[in-house]
């Protein structure tokens, strides 16, 4: 019997971004040249609305001059709009507390709006390995405070902006301890400290463009369809791979998609595109001089527009160099979504198809 969870072909022919998406003009909408401290690289920003302005927190990395790896400093920065494009940055990267420390190098940043706070959700890098965690704004300057900690080998947390059914709930991204490919997972909790009840969001399987990984990107945005998750694919091609400043035979490739859940059980997949939104096909995307990595498109904040709330604003890092924009039209999103349940409904399928006993 075919084994749908492992073959997972290499090549996925091109991919394209939705004809309905609009890039904005301006792109990038961040870069190295508009923070207030040295950078080389700003990217992979999480997005919000807080208190009748747009917040920011971008990736920030600074290499030298040869972007040896690994990077002289990593952090997450700060930043302020009226219009979601022109930003007031901090002068000072986020500073996130733990038992009277700071966390050292936190990266890859999503906010969320949750009961009037206004709370990050992150990973860091450290000597025992990465680790996931969400923090609190305390309303002021740069400082933010952990709520809880994740174990090691774990990325692309993402908290709901309220409580599902009385329970808050996230998601996340572990490693696979026997490889690729990577999944989504969910956990909820009565507190935001203590977690469990982690089961199985959407897999890699589900997502026919992809084959190495998948990873929640925004926050889930509640429509009145259901709630939206904008998250990234990667798919990877050995004849695709180039030779990039940071790295040698890069070959692999990150999309943006979406995927629709139940509003009342968000666990339950009601559609998704079976095609991707946004792949790295602009200038400012790939293929210019000093690019960290080739086709890469990572999305970390999605919001519905304040000014216009059938526009769906998506911002994301494009090429692990700037933060970008790209707009779509809500109606339009949904048009292109296709019916879809997972084809795992847990995560219990054995190593041989052949002793599933299907859903």
């Amino acid at each position: 019997m075919r084994n749908p969870f492992f073959d997972l072909p290499a090549d996925k022919g091109e991919l394209h971004s939705n004809p309905c998406l609009h890039r904005y003009e301006g792109n990038p909408v961040l870069t190295k040249n508009d923070v207030p401290y040295p950078a080389s690289y700003v990217f992979n920003a999480g997005v919000n609305f807080y208190h009748g302005r747009f917040v920011i927190a971008p990736r920030v990395d600074l290499f030298n001059e040869n972007l040896d790896r690994p990077a002289l400093k990593m952090g997450t920065g700060m930043g302020w709009s009226d219009d979601g494009i022109h930003w007031e940055m901090e002068p000072e990267l986020m500073r996130v507390h733990y038992k009277g420390k700071l966390l050292p190098w936190v990266v890859d940043s999503r906010l969320t709006v949750l009961e009037d706070g206004l709370y990050l959700s992150f990973c860091f890098e450290n000597q025992h390995s990465e680790r996931p965690g969400i923090a609190k704004w305390r309303g002021t300057g740069v400082d933010f405070d952990v709520v809880c900690l994740g174990i090691p080998q774990q990325r692309n947390m993402v908290l709901f902006p309220e409580k599902v059914n009385g329970m808050y709930m996230r998601l996340e991204r572990p490693s696979n301890q026997y490889g690729d490919p990577f999944h989504i997972w969910y956990a909820v909790s009565p507190d935001l400290e203590f977690w469990g009840r982690q089961e199985l969001f959407l897999g890699c399987e589900d997502v026919p463009w992809a084959n190495k990984k998948i990873g929640a990107g925004a926050p889930p945005v509640k429509t009145d369809r259901g709630w939206l998750l904008i998250f990234h694919a990667v798919d990877a091609d050995p004849a695709r791979a180039v030779d990039v400043p940071a790295r040698k035979g890069w070959d692999r490739r990150y999309a943006c998609g979406a995927a629709l859940f139940d509003k009342d059980d968000p666990t339950k997949l009601i559609a998704i595109t079976k095609k991707p939104l946004i792949v790295a096909e602009a200038p400012y995307e790939t293929g210019y001089k000093g690019l960290f990595v080739e086709n890469t498109i990572f999305p970390e904040g999605a919001l519905l527009d304040p000014r216009d709330p059938e526009t769906l604003m998506i911002y994301y890092g494009a090429g692990d160099a700037n933060t970008c924009l790209a707009t779509i039209k809500l109606q339009d999103l949904f048009n292109s979504l296709t019916p879809a349940k997972r084809m795992a409904q847990y995560a219990i399928v054995p190593f041989r198809v052949e002793e599933w006993d299907g859903e």
